[in-house]
């Protein structure tokens, strides 16, 4: 009976660190990783249409800085 509440206690602490670890991947994901991507590939776009290197630099501070307050704003409650 004993091994049992042990085992229970154990799911309990194991479900709560997947969760705390799930929620930090996300942040991160969410909070960089969708700014980064979107930015990137705004740089790349600009830099096949021709728009030079400093448009291309310019657009992804821009896109990186807009998606991040995005996701910021609209995302911080989660």
């Amino acid at each position: 009976m004993a091994t049992t509440v042990d085992e229970a206690k154990q799911r309990a602490q194991d479900a709560e660190e997947h969760v705390r670890s799930y929620k930090g991947i996300m942040t991160a994901a969410t909070h960089i990783g969708v700014p980064f991507c979107m930015a990137l590939a705004t740089f790349f776009t600009v830099l096949t249409m021709r728009g030079g290197i400093g448009a291309a630099a310019f657009s992804l501070v821009a896109v990186y800085i807009l998606a991040w307050w995005i996701v910021k704003t609209f995302f911080s409650s989660h």
